[in-house]
């Protein structure tokens, strides 16, 4: 699996020669080029990098049959939008516009291209337990706060006793997943913001104690998606609903890999895993004794190192008293 950059073209989910030139016409008018598909492979492949869909009604149950991951800015166009809405829904469509409505189409596509309101998701993932992904994901949301940037904390593993935790932000009020998930429509982002916890600035969707995994999480998401500049997420090696969705979400993957050769191997199962959901990857890695280097974990994962990982002995110590990861020495 090798890094991909966002594409610039809309996709164009339509096998109708009349609709593709029409597609054609309202991508160019948009200040964008259509990349026109209808084999299976090729339609799944395109669907993560596409800034937006745009999916001819009678293709849907193309869509539907591949079974891809809720993404933002899915247009269906219908001769009869009525007739289209339910399977449309189906497939994450956001709208659906009768194919008549030209400046409607050309409108939703000048909105969904320009990519405002749509933050920077990555996913944080360590290759094996005790590497420090969590602890890499709270720094890294911490430190977008810190540089002036709206920054959102997403905890994504229900079983880890809530990422709050890990930052000090435990007594910090706010609605956590017990109490959003199951929340249905669209959520205003106003709302959301305004009930998260908040901790030297950087906003939490964490988890409680309970250790309960969400049901559905999809219009938080998207609401954070919204929201903030910047969306990290600690997500779990073992993918549920709700990590599968934030991989699929997120311009780019971390996976933190110890530099040993256990690591490796877990890096590489896991990236399999992984890898009908994410777009980009890349790998951080993690110091340990009889360290591998990082170049080697490189050339045999196949994937660019970003950054190398020390041990520290004092940061278990200092995140148990609540300093959080960018305090922390």
């Amino acid at each position: 699996m090798s890094t991909s950059s966002v594409s610039a073209r809309p996709l164009v989910v339509a096998s109708d020669a009349a609709f593709v030139e029409s597609a054609r016409r309202w991508c160019a008018a948009a200040g964008g080029e259509a990349e026109p598909l209808d084999d299976p492979e090729r339609v799944r492949a395109a669907w993560r990098k596409a800034p937006v869909v745009v999916v001819d009604s009678t293709r849907l149950d193309l869509v539907r049959r591949l079974d891809l991951p809720k993404r933002e800015s899915v247009l269906v166009v219908a001769p009869d939008p009525q007739l289209a809405w339910r399977p449309a829904l189906d497939v994450g469509a956001r709208d659906v516009i009768c194919g008549a409505d030209e400046n409607a189409i050309v409108e939703a596509l000048v909105s969904a291209m320009d990519g405002s309101g749509e933050a920077c998701v990555i996913t944080v993932i360590g290759a094996c337990g005790g590497v420090g992904a969590s602890t890499l994901a709270a720094a890294t949301a911490q430190l977008a706060v810190e540089r002036g940037l709206r920054s959102v904390l997403v905890d994504g593993d229900g079983t880890a006793g809530g990422i709050d935790l890990l930052v000090g932000a435990e007594a910090a009020e706010g609605l956590r997943w017990p109490d959003l998930d199951g929340a249905v429509g669209q959520v205003a982002v106003s709302e959301l913001v305004s009930t998260l916890p908040q901790h030297r600035g950087l906003r939490l969707v964490s988890h409680g104690r309970e250790g309960k995994h969400v049901r559905a999480g999809t219009p938080v998401v998207s609401a954070t998606v919204r929201g903030f500049d910047v969306v990290v997420a600690d997500v779990p090696r073992q993918l549920d609903e709700l990590a599968r969705e934030l991989v699929a979400r997120s311009v780019l993957t971390v996976v933190v890999v110890p530099r040993r050769l256990g690591g490796v191997v877990a890096a590489n199962a896991l990236i399999r895993r992984i890898e009908p959901w994410a777009g980009s990857v890349a790998l951080v890695t993690r110091d340990c004794p009889a360290a591998v280097s990082s170049a080697a974990i490189e050339r045999d994962v196949g994937l660019p190192v970003l950054a190398e990982l020390a041990s520290s002995r004092r940061l278990a110590a200092d995140l148990e008293h609540g300093l959080g990861p960018t305090q922390a020495k």
